[in-house]
């Protein structure tokens, strides 16, 4: 048993994981803007829910001056691939600057340990790999994928300065519970809102697009394994391993749901790299998870939550 600490653990990822983490029998603290806290935890006696901002250095000394902590999570991100320089600017505290503050904090609490969700969508760029494993070449091509790079080598670099150990997480696309039907990234999850809204599915270029997509529950699994070996400064791909075109996934959801409410073709986008695919040699060598939940059966599963939560609502 552990002493967590998940920073924006109450977004998609970060409630996910906290439910593998706390299935697992830690004791998470949940950092994370006021009023964000999952409701369903809330009764849990292993967990604690702390509210503050990440971007004030006073709200991350009081949380960790309050206990000691075994390990950190950090996922707070306020990017997305598709953010612009303007953005990029106006973020860097929650980014990169804050990144900079946790490692002073930790060194200050007594913790070694620091878990990053860095992105196996965007930091290896167009390297002329299709399948990437983690030593290949990074050069991501959009400010979300450098803001990532940028803190995966500070990370490094206090490893070897400050002996704070590291475990750099490069996910693939997840899809699942707790995504945003509306949002502006999470293709299968957004697609599948858009035919539960009758409206047509949006797809940036032609639809040939190559991605590696992975269920919240494997990823999830797959971290808190990695969280509970004595694996220390690696970086590990998780993904599936296997590559879909934005058109079989299409294919796919119309399947699944019986429906098709047409496709509205936009144009390609520039940040958008022809095929990526995770390599997960790695992490299924160091730990003992595999992915487990196959890309149409997670679709069917995530459609079925999504008609219950719509019906209920409707009732």
């Amino acid at each position: 048993m552990a002493r967590l600490l998940i920073l924006g653990g109450s977004g998609f990822i970060g409630s996910n994981l906290i439910t593998s983490l706390l299935n697992f029998g830690h004791i998470v603290t949940n950092f994370d803007r006021p009023g964000t806290s999952p409701i369903h935890f809330e009764k849990i006696s292993n967990y604690r829910f702390v509210p503050g901002s990440i971007s004030d250095n006073s709200h991350l000394r009081n949380v960790f001056n309050q206990e000691p902590f075994d390990c950190i999570v950090h996922l707070v991100s306020s990017l997305i691939p598709s953010s612009g320089y303007d953005e990029f600017f106006a973020d860097r505290d929650i980014n990169l600057t804050a990144g900079y503050e946790i490692v002073k904090n930790m060194m200050n609490n007594g913790c070694r340990k620091i878990v990053y969700f860095s992105s196996g969508g965007t930091v290896y760029g167009k390297n002329g790999k299709h399948i990437n494993s983690e030593t290949d070449t990074l050069c991501p091509l959009n400010y979300y994928g450098y803001s990532k790079l940028a803190l995966e080598e500070f990370y490094r670099l206090s490893s070897r300065i400050h002996n704070i150990n590291h475990i750099i997480i490069r996910p693939s696309n997840p899809y699942g519970t707790g995504q945003n039907l509306f949002g502006k990234q999470g293709l299968i999850t957004v697609a599948l809102g858009r035919i539960l809204q009758n409206k047509p599915i949006e797809i940036w270029g032609d639809g040939m697009v190559i991605r590696d997509y992975i269920h919240i529950q494997d990823l999830s699994k797959a971290t808190s394994s990695l969280i509970e070996s004595e694996t220390k400064n690696q970086v590990f791909n998780i993904g599936s391993g296997q590559g879909h075109s934005v058109n079989e996934i299409i294919d796919m959801i119309h399947d699944v749901t019986a429906k098709n409410t047409g496709i509205e073709f936009k144009p390609a986008r520039p940040v958008d790299i022809p095929v990526n695919i995770l390599s997960i040699d790695k992490i299924t060598s160091a730990t003992n998870w595999q992915p487990t939940i196959k890309l149409k059966d997670g679709i069917a599963l995530l459609w079925n939550e999504m008609q219950l939560s719509a019906h209920q609502l409707n009732s």
